[in-house]
């Protein structure tokens, strides 16, 4: 092989698409969802389609009919399937949003800014979210927190009910930091 031709084919290596990540596939008796870690942006790409019958192979490849989650520089992050909804979140950083889709209408049920602890069980998500901005009479760390260069946020902690579809407040608040 000539230096030209050994050349052309050392560049077509270093040219060549980045390999496709591994796709991780999560199915119940609602969806069959796919989702796959990007590997040139934040975030995952995720697809749902009608769950599969029998041994799937677990590949991220858009067919016809398809419901393409979230945008192509959203960065959405795979959290659970949970009955009818599929939970994610959306965030680059440790403040971002808690976001779940109802897949029977394929429409947006919860987009809000949360804190970053939150817990999934076999039927519920608890979460807290973030109402309103923290201050020296509301917020008994705020002058901790913007000591150390950071915001402070009123969160209150929230009860998503998968099975009836409900959201309901706990009644406990909290001051959280944010950056």
């Amino acid at each position: 092989m000539n230096r030209l031709a050994l050349a052309a084919s050392a560049f077509a290596l270093l040219a060549a698409p980045a390999a496709a990540q591994d796709a991780l596939c999560f199915q119940n008796e609602t969806a069959l969802v796919i989702a796959q870690e990007r590997s040139e942006e934040v975030g995952m790409d995720i697809l749902v389609r009608a769950p599969a019958k029998g041994k799937i192979k677990c590949e991220y490849q858009v067919q016809e009919g398809d419901w393409i989650i979230g945008q192509p520089d959203e960065p959405l992050w795979y959290e659970g399937l949970m009955g009818k909804y599929l939970i994610l979140t959306r965030s680059t950083g440790p403040d971002g949003n808690l976001v779940v889709y109802d897949l029977e209408t394929q429409g947006l049920f919860i987009d809000e800014w949360i804190d970053d602890d939150f817990v999934l069980s076999e039927s519920e998500v608890t979460y807290w979210q973030r109402f309103e901005d923290g201050d020296a009479q509301n917020c008994p760390e705020f002058e901790e927190f913007t000591a150390n260069g950071l915001g402070a946020v009123i969160a209150r902690e929230q009860v998503f009910d998968t099975v009836a579809g409900t959201i309901t407040g706990t009644g406990e608040e909290r001051c959280s930091a944010t950056q």
